[in-house]
């Protein structure tokens, strides 16, 4: 119902015409559409946006941003010093965030909404060229009410890897804009030192939709790494027309602490890092004042995710999944991309039906829901904010575990999750 109410066909006509009538007829349609998401109550993450809004990516390439710094993902690995390897966690979340808000954007920065995955997606690829060490990324749709999205970046000759899951739940107001409150967690392991860092997660929020959209991160997250460290990660953004204070955009604040002994009432904080997350980083040792590090993230080396041609891929797979609509947001034929995005989401609303009237659930491929998480309630003891150290299961459709890198790589090695079905509904030949 909706997609039909918000697409509308090209406008014909001469070229220099047709440019200024469809972007005319943009900002007409993105008026009356945030007009719309104004009078909705609750959470928006399953409203599908005008097709001129969309990205050519899905919701589950985005995780793959927390190893695309690819050199900087491995590096804890090889560090002799606890805190320093503490530290280069948090460098890499930082250093993360700009892929992870830019991997959706459009050519020229501006935010586009990532197209919706579909339960049971799949997003397979690895980061590393022949003759290095390589890190494979599997993300997984488990849950479409609410969307949570499970992904696991792992490395098998330097033993770090990243696993965790996120639920997103969208509101709009004319004032504040998108707000997206991601809820989940990440751990990072790093099996040469036998070490975890639990990672909780910031909001996203999109600013100034109508007079040249950017993305901003707010609140405060943390880092508690096993070793007895934790990373307190505060984003500010730039402050509203109607504000006080000038803050620039993208604003970030992080200090770094030994985690307090039993009878140490002083908190000692060993590093800060201040900056832009999307632009320069100022990483300062607090004992001596002495400035360690002053770079821009966009001098971080960032690799390049591996995928398999597209007709050796899945039909789960991403990438050939939505192929057709992909093609019609590059070539912008919105009549395709209607066509192509309505197939496969009557077809899921239809297996959807299925599974209740015979009364089964989707049998999710590379994660499993368990009921608790040991490793999560042991790390985030040492988190300050009580919400932060609530697992939030109802809101996360579970907890959410990864099968393993052997138990991955066997089912990535055969190639087929869903033996009889394809996500439009089709039989699968084989």
């Amino acid at each position: 119902m909706y997609l039909k109410r918000w697409y509308s066909k090209p406008v014909q006509g001469d070229k220099p015409q047709q440019v200024k009538t469809t972007s005319q007829g943009n900002i007409s349609q993105l008026r009356d559409f945030l007009s719309y998401l104004a009078t909705i109550k609750g959470d928006l993450s399953d409203v599908t946006a005008p097709p001129f809004l969309l990205s050519p990516t899905s919701v589950t390439e985005i995780p793959t941003s927390w190893a695309s710094r690819h050199e900087l993902f491995q590096q804890p690995a090889y560090e002799d010093d606890a805190a320093k390897r503490a530290l280069l966690v948090l460098k890499n979340f930082l250093c993360s965030l700009k892929p992870q808000l830019h991997t959706t954007a459009a050519k020229d920065g501006s935010p586009r909404k990532p197209l919706n995955a579909f339960l049971g997606e799949l997003f397979i690829g690895e980061f590393g060229s022949k003759g290095n060490t390589s890190t494979r990324v599997v993300t997984e749709q488990v849950s479409h009410h609410p969307p949570v999205t499970a992904c696991a970046a792992y490395n098998l000759e330097t033993g770090m890897s990243s696993c965790g899951y996120v639920a997103q739940e969208t509101s709009f107001s004319p004032v504040s804009g998108v707000r997206v409150r991601q809820v989940g967690h990440a751990i990072i392991r790093d099996e040469r030192h036998q070490e975890s860092h639990l990672r909780t997660l910031p909001t996203l929020a999109i600013k100034n939709l109508l007079t040249g959209a950017y993305p901003e991160l707010e609140g405060v997250c943390y880092i508690v790494s096993s070793s007895g460290y934790v990373s307190t990660v505060e984003f500010t953004g730039k402050k509203t027309w109607r504000s006080s204070g000038g803050s620039k955009k993208n604003t970030v604040r992080a200090e770094l602490a030994r985690v307090p002994r039993d009878g140490e009432g002083r908190v000692e904080i060993l590093y800060e890092v201040t900056g832009q997350w999307s632009g320069r980083l100022n990483i300062t040792e607090c004992a001596t004042g002495t400035v360690l590090e002053d770079f821009d993230v966009d001098d971080v080396p960032m690799s390049e995710i591996r995928t398999r041609p597209l007709e050796e891929q899945s039909p789960w797979e991403s990438r050939r999944a939505w192929r057709g609509v992909i093609e019609g947001i590059r070539a912008g034929d919105m009549d395709r991309v209607h066509v192509e995005k309505k197939r496969i989401e009557e077809a899921q609303r239809q297996i959807r039906k299925v599974e209740k009237l015979i009364g089964i659930e989707w049998p999710t491929v590379f994660f499993r829901p368990v009921a608790e998480s040991p490793e999560f309630k042991l790390l985030a003891q040492a988190i300050p904010d009580p919400t932060a150290r609530e697992l939030a299961r109802d809101r996360t459709a579970g907890v959410w575990q990864f099968v393993g890198p052997g138990a991955a790589e066997e089912l990535i090695s055969e190639g087929i999750y869903h033996r009889s079905l394809e996500p439009t509904g089709q039989i699968l030949s084989n």
